[in-house]
């Protein structure tokens, strides 16, 4: 794959819990040698996003920087869709 997205799950709470951040830590290291971008998804909180900062990972989504826009999203029938 060319990018990996960390689970909300993994990444709740990562700034309090060394297990997680072992994880991560590995999880980055090795994707770096593959070349594969790693992007963190839930971040809620500063300190969890200055937590994965930290461990290398510079991608990240969440409600700390915005909540879903799902109203901006285009609906399916007014895609061109190939034929």
């Amino acid at each position: 794959p060319d990018i990996i997205k960390l689970d909300m799950d993994l990444i709740r709470g990562i700034d309090q819990s060394r297990t997680r951040q072992a994880i991560v830590r590995a999880t980055v290291r090795m994707c770096e040698e593959l070349g594969i971008k790693v992007i963190g998804e839930g971040v809620e909180t500063a300190d969890e996003c200055s937590a994965l900062f930290d461990l290398g990972i510079h991608l990240m989504q969440g409600y700390l920087f915005s909540r879903p826009l799902f109203e901006a999203c285009g609906q399916a029938e007014q895609l061109a869709w190939p034929q």
